[in-house]
């Protein structure tokens, strides 16, 4: 197997790599989903540069400190990042006739209510375990807005904020979190893992993306959570289309040589790296997002010396019971 690099042990430079080859793996996929596209739409490759953009389009939210102007989106563009999570992850077609089915006023009205909704800090070198529980209660907050309406839930609700916030707030997907939680040792781990798209794996996701922006968060080149959420990305559709790099090759037995310099007394290994078909296929995910999403609550462990959340999260996210998309 090759050694893929994990959140825990990754280094800068290799974070930086990785980021790179965003663009070439997006087009990859991209490409492979041209016979499937029949609809006239835009491909993957066109609709991620629009959702890169759309952040620096958008008027100023709210920061965490004051109010400014308004931060919106109307029902096309909420419509059109819908469709960029299902061209770039596991195409549920249920979700997008959900969505639209809204109607256009509340959608908006409801969407622009969690936009505008007090944001999470950014993380910094000092931050704390205080930080982040804070950070994760704001985002639950605007998260229970957002699955009120009808093809919303927990991973298409983080696929709204983060076209919105990419600095500050995570996309839930599949990659990402298969990738952050590789670190957990006492669950089982891998490409193929299984995933519940409920509150309670995304604040966890949540909080481990802070980790892991907090750890390069001294560099010049600062990580946020836009990026982390790429990188993982960018690992995941590497493996199933059976991409690898030679950092992350690793020798097998049938592939080490052995040369020994003759007359010198000492033995020089050489070996020599055979390319191991990683190829795996992301597991079916089919199984619906359940009524009533678990509280968060008491996910975060506090001990006696810090100080409680700043905001009450215990109360769970709820969704419609017409509503059981991801």
């Amino acid at each position: 197997m090759a050694s893929l690099p994990i959140p825990s042990t990754i280094s800068r430079a290799e974070f930086r790599a990785i980021l790179s080859r965003y663009p070439s793996v997006l087009k990859a996929v991209s490409d492979s989903k041209l016979k499937a596209k029949s609809d006239g739409s835009q491909t993957l490759e066109e609709i991620d540069g629009w959702r890169d953009g759309l952040s620096d389009s958008a008027s100023q939210a709210k920061s965490a400190k004051g109010a400014s102007r308004d931060r919106r989106l109307d029902a096309s563009q909420v419509k059109d990042i819908v469709l960029w999570k299902l061209k770039r992850g596991k195409f549920r077609p249920t979700i997008l006739p959900f969505v639209t089915s809204n109607p256009v006023k509340e959608l908006e009205s409801t969407v622009n209510e969690a936009l505008n909704m007090s944001l999470p800090g950014k993380v910094t070198s000092d931050g704390t375990d205080d930080d982040d529980d804070d950070a994760l209660a704001q985002v639950t907050s605007m998260m229970k807005v957002l699955v009120k309406l009808k093809g919303i839930g927990p991973a298409t609700a983080t696929a709204i904020l983060s076209s919105v916030f990419p600095e500050i707030i995570p996309m839930f997907s599949d990659e990402a979190f298969r990738w952050i939680m590789m670190d957990k040792s006492d669950t089982p781990t891998g490409w193929n893992r299984k995933i519940a798209y409920n509150a309670k794996e995304y604040s966890e996701f949540f909080t481990r993306v802070r980790r892991l922006c907090r750890k390069f968060a001294s560099e010049e080149d600062v990580v946020n959570a836009g990026s982390v959420e790429k990188v993982g990305w960018v690992l995941g559709q590497e493996a199933a289309l059976g991409i690898i790099h030679p950092s992350e090759e690793a020798p097998t037995k049938s592939s080490r040589r052995t040369e020994t310099e003759k007359g010198s007394g000492k033995g020089v290994r050489k070996q020599e790296l055979k390319q191991d078909n990683i190829l795996s296929s992301n597991s079916e995910l089919s199984k619906s997002v359940t009524d009533g999403l678990e509280t968060i609550g008491s996910l975060s462990k506090t001990s006696a010396k810090r100080k409680p959340t700043s905001a009450e999260i215990s109360q769970p996210l709820r969704r419609s019971k017409r509503n059981k998309e991801a």
